[in-house]
């Protein structure tokens, strides 16, 4: 029977465009049975929600926003972004980062046009 290991090595032996339709549908699908009294292997819905019921640190909200951490320090100083602090340590609420990023971070630049 094959484990996740050889699995994994496997996947990893596929060319580079291989790999990311495997990867794709797992995250966009996950990894589901045809029989319907066997439940999915991977449940997306409850993986995002283990995801968002961990507070983000410092460097992890950083990375997911797409700033340096001297420029989340700056928001988080100037009250743009919300965050707690926990001795000199910095925690996110996940949920309050994605709906940062939604309203602040994805909106396209208005094109200035010659006057």
């Amino acid at each position: 029977m094959p484990t996740a290991e050889k699995i994994i090595k496997e996947i990893y032996l596929l060319p580079m465009e291989e790999r990311e339709k495997v990867a794709r549908h797992i995250i966009e699908f996950g990894i589901k049975i045809s029989h319907h009294d066997i439940p999915e292997i991977l449940d997306i819905k409850e993986w995002q929600d283990e995801i968002t019921s961990k507070p983000f640190n410092l460097k992890q909200a950083s990375e997911y926003l797409g700033v340096s951490s001297v420029t989340l320090r700056r928001w988080i100083k100037t009250g743009r972004v919300l965050a707690y602090k926990i001795g000199r340590a910095y925690t996110f609420e996940v949920m309050d980062l994605k709906r940062f990023k939604k309203s602040h971070l994805t909106k396209k630049s208005t094109p200035i046009h010659n006057l």
